[in-house]
């Protein structure tokens, strides 16, 4: 008798939070690197992400949220000299937390650690595969719909790494470089 009451009173002082589930569309960047006498061109392949958050604090005009991302496996090319050398695939898991804005417009920033896996597939050779963890910053700006249930929303987002690696010298050092260096995207989806 006495966990039933014990736990209605811990859920009755607990605050309602909130959460929301997302789409994220998005252009990764990279930057042209130089692996002895070749210079690899930029990877900026698109891609695209599933985002979950949760409000762990809403103040109503502010909210801090726990959040965690999957992106989809992207694929570009790589070239150097106008001579395609292979390809460079990404994907990433990410956690983080993020402090929302609910003004007339939404505004949001926040840091991730994500856990990216990259493959360097030359068109001749042995593949190359590598796992690295950064942390990236992200900012966001754009609106909700406002109703009853579910809110509707939409935001323009740019993410940057808060460390790169620069200057390869071997290829799993390449594949490491190569790594996208800002990512821009659309983020769209529901709150609850």
């Amino acid at each position: 008798m006495r966990r039933p009451l014990l736990l209605m009173t811990l859920l009755s002082v607990l605050p309602a939070t909130a959460g929301e589930v997302g789409l994220l569309l998005d252009k990764q960047v990279g930057k042209a690197q130089a692996l002895g006498a070749q210079k690899y061109d930029a990877v900026s392949p698109t891609g695209l992400g599933i985002r979950a958050g949760f409000d762990v604090l809403d103040l109503k005009i502010a909210a801090l949220q726990l959040n965690a991302t999957w992106h989809s496996k992207t694929t570009g090319d790589l070239t150097y000299g106008g001579t395609k050398a292979g390809e460079l695939d990404n994907q990433y898991i990410a956690a983080g937390a993020m402090v929302n804005w609910k003004l007339l417009v939404n505004v949001g920033a926040g840091v991730e650690y994500r856990s990216e896996k990259l493959s360097f597939r030359p068109t001749s050779g042995a593949a190359t595969d590598s796992t690295q963890g950064r942390p990236w910053a992200r900012v966001n700006v754009g609106f909700s719909v406002p109703t009853p249930v579910v809110s509707p929303f939409f935001l323009f987002e740019v993410a940057a790494p808060l460390s790169k690696k620069e200057n390869p010298g071997n290829t799993k050092d390449l594949t490491d470089a190569l790594a996208p260096q800002v990512q821009v995207g659309i983020y769209g989806g529901i709150r609850f």
